[in-house]
This record gives structure tokens, sequence and C-alpha cells, in this order.
């Protein structure tokens, strides 16, 4: 029981170290904020089935299906990480004015946001373990429940919501929008520029507001989903990961938010606090979301994940060449391809021949490599199992995003700047979670050969 405990632990750690890592990369000068998700999701998910080391569990298929819902989600906080200290900036055309607000409301804000940042994914990540299968219609409903209601909330019942909590954001969106003649309320100028935070920028306080009105809808999209992932779907381990994961970011994001407190000198930023240096907030803010968040998750599902087969019956109602033609584009292109080839147009992409060089070879070798593994691993590597595959891919991506983050870039690649924490951070998760992986594709291997099948 002792030996069980300890890996366990140990096992939760790297998954935390794993996710502080993808959230870290995926941040600022990082592989994008939709892109990074679907990152993200690939690995944390990669994780835990190379963990639980099951021949009968989720294929790769699912996989790219689960990661690539992480995407439906990508946030917008932009402004909302600061708000823990009171304070609130709006850039008028007269120059830059400090509002004051209550903490109470940034915390609130960042929980929502938080929790509304993996509504689709949360529910999709219980799937790959709960063992029940689900038909078309059950994902149909869980996405169509998570868009309507989020986009419903969108332009209705979340603008109260955002006055009541803080109508400081709204006096300021008023203010900017009078301030270029706009006549419009808030409510109707939203509505007029519904969802496009690329117009709010340009009003001042439009940026604040835009960020509250999707912090409140994406929660009550998470909800919503969740809710459909129980009651429709009538998958109840689904909903109780989704929970677990919504719940997990939520307190996570704000607990990580903290960084800023003390980066900003405290309530109203008249504390003498300050971060030592080669402490970046924002950074730090990114790594220790994923941190927190991956340690609860990997914690809750390795420790509840039912030990059933995961069933997968809606692929196989396709004929066998386009099924094979399907799951090569969904995880040579899609999974593979647009997480190896993502990073090098982030960090390439300040030289348009550099870029483009950049991503022609990682697309060459994306499909080299699928060519050179055809005949041993399938066209869709549907000959390796899971529990070899799993902690397989993982690895590799951890180290080939370790390297593009510090090598790779036009502008100044990590490596430069390797003594900021934040870095330091991420060479130490690599180093983990690929020698972990090691040793958990060593484990498989053997449990593989000696049984015929894991259990």
């Amino acid at each position: 029981m002792k030996r069980l405990n300890t890996s366990y632990l140990l096992s939760v750690l790297v998954g935390a170290l794993l996710t502080g890592f993808a959230w870290r990369v995926r941040g600022t000068g990082g592989w994008g904020s939709a892109w990074g998700l679907l990152n993200a999701g690939m690995l944390l998910t990669l994780y835990l089935l190379a963990v639980r080391g099951k021949r009968d569990g989720a294929s790769l298929s699912l996989v790219a299906f689960t990661a690539a819902s992480f995407m439906f989600t990508a946030p917008a906080w932009g402004t909302l990480n600061s708000q823990i200290t009171g304070l609130m900036k709006v850039d008028y055309a007269a120059g830059e004015q400090i509002v004051f607000i209550p903490p109470v409301s940034g915390v609130i804000l960042m929980l929502c946001m938080g929790f509304g940042l993996a509504a689709v994914f949360s529910v999709m990540l219980g799937r790959c373990f709960s063992g029940q299968a689900w038909r078309l219609r059950d994902y149909a409903a869980v996405l169509a429940v998570f868009l309507l209601v989020s986009y419903g909330a969108k332009a209705s019942v979340a603008h109260p919501l955002a006055g009541w909590l803080q109508p400081q954001t709204v006096e300021a969106f008023r203010n900017g929008l009078a301030e270029n003649g706009i006549s419009q309320s808030t409510f109707e100028a939203y509505l007029s520029h519904f969802n496009a935070e690329g117009w709010a920028k340009k009003i001042a306080g439009g940026r604040h507001y835009y960020a509250c009105v999707s912090a409140f809808s994406s929660a009550l999209g998470s909800l919503a989903s969740i809710a459909a992932t129980r009651f429709l779907a009538k998958d109840r381990y689904a909903a109780r990961i989704g929970l677990t994961v919504c719940s997990a970011f939520a307190v996570a994001i704000t607990v990580a938010d903290l960084f800023f407190w003390f980066d900003n000198g405290g309530y109203h930023g008249t504390q003498p606090f300050t971060l030592p240096d080669g402490w970046a907030a924002w950074s730090l803010w990114e790594y220790f979301t994923g941190f927190i968040a991956g340690g609860v998750i990997s914690a809750v599902v390795l420790k509840t994940a039912p030990d059933v087969p995961s069933a997968e019956p809606l692929l196989q109602k396709m004929p066998p060449k386009a099924l094979l033609l399907f799951r090569y584009l969904l995880i040579w292109v899609w999974l593979i391809g647009f997480n190896a080839v993502r990073p090098l147009q982030r960090r390439l992409d300040e030289d348009t021949v550099v870029m483009i060089i950049g991503i022609t070879v990682g697309v060459i070798a994306v499909v080299a490599v699928s060519l050179l593994l055809r005949k041993k691993c399938g066209w869709a590597l549907e000959h390796v199992p899971m529990p070899l595959l799993a902690p397989s891919l993982c690895g590799a991506f951890v180290l080939y995003d370790t390297f593009v983050c510090f090598f790779v870039s036009t502008d100044e690649p990590a490596v430069h700047s390797a003594g900021q924490l934040h870095n330091v951070l991420l060479l130490i998760s690599c180093a983990a979670v690929t020698a972990y992986c090691a040793v958990l594709l060593r484990r498989n291997y053997i449990s593989t050969n000696k049984k015929g099948s894991i259990s």
C-alpha cells in the first residue's frame, strides 16, 4: 500500500509539472491561445492514459477530439488578472485613468473565468475514462448546449451580472463610447459588435467590459455542458470530472493571480510588496495556473477512473477506407501535425521567409515520419497499444516543445533568459516529465509482454 501511495503521489506531481509546462508554453510568446490549448489538452490526456496503462483505454482518435474540444473555450482574460489589487486602468484619449474597484469583484471574475476555461474539454476528458460509449447526438448535445448557453448569456444575462458585480467597468466603457461619439448603451454597443474583442480594444474600457461578459458567459456555458453530460449524454463520471476540471482551473487561475498582487504592490498598489529579480509575474501566473489545476485533475482522475474498457463504436460505423483516411487526417494532420508546426509558426512569425521555411520543414518531417511508421505502426498508429503510444508521444512532444521554446525564435529565444524562474521551472518540468514517461513506457512494455494485455 505504501508503494502504491508513493507511486500515486509521484504521478500526481508529474501531472502538475506537465500541465504547468503546457500552460506556460501556450502563454506569453508561446503557441497561442486556442492552439496552445490544443497542445495542453493533448499532453494532459496522453499523460493520464499513460499512467493508467490500459490497453482498452481511449483511442488516439478520441484523444484528438478531446484535445480539440479545449479550443472552444479559448479565454480572453486581458485585463482581469491585475484586478485583485482593487485597481483598474482605463486608457482614455486624455491619458490613463486609475479606477478603484472592490478587490472581491476581481477575485469573482477570475473564478468565473477559470471555471469557464475548459467547459467541453472537461467533460470530454471524463468521457475518455468513463467507459461509456457516446452516440453522435451525445457529442452534439453537449457542444450545442455549451454554445447556446454561453453565446446566449453574452447576448443577455452576462451584462446585468457585469453591472451588478463591477459597475465601474460599465461606467468606464460608457465613457469610452461617449469619447468616440457613440451614443449607444454598453449593451447596445456590445450587440452591434458581438463578441468582437478586437473592436472593443480600441474603445476605452471596452476590453474590461468584454472580458467581464466573457467570464460570466463562459462559466454559465461550463455549468450547462456539465449538466448536458449528466442528463442528456447520461454519463455520470464524465460530468463529475467535468465539474472537477472546471473547479480546478477556477481555483488555480485565482490562486496563481497572487503573483500580480505582490508584483503590483498589494491592495491599491500601496503596500511595499515586490517580486525578486528573475520572477516574472505573468509567466509565473501562467505556469502555476497549469501546475495547480494539473495536480488536482491528475489526483482525481487517477484515483477515481473506473476500471472499465473505453468503448468507441461511433467511428466503426464508417466504411473501412474512409475510416482509415479520416483517422490519418485526424491524428497525423490535426493532432500531431498542428501541434508540431504551430509552435514553429508562432516562434518564427517575425520573419516571413524563415517562417515559411520552418513550416515547410515541419510539414515534411511529420509526413516523412508517418510514412516511415506506416508498415509497422499503421497509417494512423492503430497497431500501437495506447499504453506504449501515450507515454511515447507525451514525452516526445514535451522535449520538442522545450527545444522550440528555448532555441527557436527570430526575436529572442528563451535560452537567453534561462535564469528566469519560469524558464527554470520549464526545464525542471521537461526533465521530470520525460523521465517519468520513460519509466511508464518501460513499465507498460513489460506488462504488455508478460501478460499479453494490460489490465
